[in-house]
């Protein structure tokens, strides 16, 4: 119990934390990396995806392009976008990896959703 009476873990959190949920995360990598570095790369990525009991969907290469401003002194990244099912704490863990990776220059997870129309509808609805 915490203060005024109400549970800590109420049964709306339960909910969020136990049912898998569709993730986007897209990943600029260093440009330099060579085909088996990168190889290599994506690898390591979906295993740890995988040993957390997620479900890799899709991974695309957007390849090559243009950064908005300069990263670590490079001006170009390499585009990886990867959608997967997974439960919340995947998210944490696979940031928690990107975060230690040398050659991930950026990443962002985000819930994904395929109808953006309907999306924008509950939003205007609400």
């Amino acid at each position: 119990m915490t203060k005024g009476g109400i549970l800590k873990n109420n049964i709306f959190s339960d909910i969020n934390h136990n049912f898998p949920r569709k993730y986007e995360t897209v990943i600029i990598i260093n440009p330099d990396l060579d085909d088996s570095q990168y190889n290599q790369f994506i690898e390591k990525i979906k295993g740890i995806i995988v040993k957390e009991n997620a479900e890799i969907i899709s991974i695309s290469d957007w390849g090559l392009r243009k950064l908005s401003y300069e990263i670590k002194k490079i001006s170009k990244g390499r585009y990886v976008v990867i959608h997967f099912l997974a439960k919340s704490n995947v998210v944490a863990e696979l940031e928690r990896n990107l975060r230690n990776i040398e050659d991930c220059l950026r990443y962002q997870t985000v819930l994904f959703t395929n109808d953006l129309e309907s999306s924008k509808e509950e939003a205007v609805n609400v």
